[in-house]
């Protein structure tokens, strides 16, 4: 079988189109279907994070933000897995030297980034399941809620997993990337109204500040969903979109041009 670049081209069909997608589901099954096999038990540990958010939430707030602990539990796995893509690829690129093995290959560096950002989704798949099916039994409108649910945490994955795989082509030790990220969850999760309402922001300026951050617009988004009323001047889901879809395409550019890929 050939791979190299003398395959005829016919459009999304062709050979050459469909290699890269092919290759970046070789190395998701590799990275993430085989561990599980293996190792099923690890599925449910990863998945505790978003639902332990939740819990706090619901308990502190005694069921008042019910609304915004599925949307914000929602977006935080979004964005957890995403930026796990990081701590993925630096642990192949340090400790196993997988990473040179692929840039000796045909694969390309974003075809590498999108098969294991892949196999961080299937890790959380349960958590996506089960949270954004509470999302949509507090929805008024099934298609609707469905839709946006897909469209927004699609954004918000691929744009966590460009900055986590940028992050680690540029590091050289997997604790820098851990720390580097772990800081990163906090600052576009667990700071910003994702949780909470945006109006209990203490002061304008700091309101301007949360929204400049994606995920505020996807907590939004998924609360707009499930029938919250949103009073916020300015705002409509049509903005909120822009937003994460205009970090989307940044962080991937980025990814795509600065990220390190062959070691001088």
């Amino acid at each position: 079988m050939k791979i190299g670049n003398d395959e005829h081209s016919g459009g999304i069909f062709s050979p050459s189109f469909a290699l890269p997608i092919k290759q970046a589901f070789l190395i998701a099954n590799m990275n993430g279907l085989l561990w599980l096999r293996r190792y099923p038990a690890s599925i449910t540990f990863t998945a505790m994070i978003p639902f332990a958010f939740l819990f706090i939430v619901f308990v502190i707030g005694g069921g008042q933000y019910t609304h915004m602990a599925f949307a914000g539990s929602l977006v935080s796995a979004a964005a957890g897995y995403g930026l796990a893509t990081g701590n993925n690829i630096i642990t192949w690129k340090v400790d196993y030297k997988m990473q040179d093995i692929f840039v000796a290959s045909p694969v390309s560096s974003f075809t590498y980034m999108a098969g294991i950002a892949l196999a961080e989704l299937l890790f959380g798949l349960p958590a996506f399941v089960i949270l954004a099916a509470l999302v949509v039994i507090f929805s008024s409108d099934f298609l609707y809620s469905t839709t946006i649910i897909i469209v927004t945490l699609l954004l918000v994955w691929a744009s966590t997993s460009s900055i986590g795989y940028f992050i680690s082509t540029r590091a050289t030790h997997p604790r820098f990337v851990e720390s580097f990220i772990a800081f990163l969850r906090i600052a576009i999760v667990v700071v910003p109204p994702v949780f909470y309402p945006v109006s209990i922001v203490p002061t304008e300026e700091l309101r301007y500040v949360a929204f400049a951050i994606p995920t505020t617009h996807a907590s939004l988004i998924l609360q707009y969903g499930m029938g919250v009323p949103q009073t916020l001047e300015g705002w409509s889901p049509q903005i909120g979109f822009a937003v994460i879809f205009a970090y989307m395409i940044g962080f991937a550019l980025l990814a795509r041009t600065k990220a390190v890929w062959r070691e001088k």
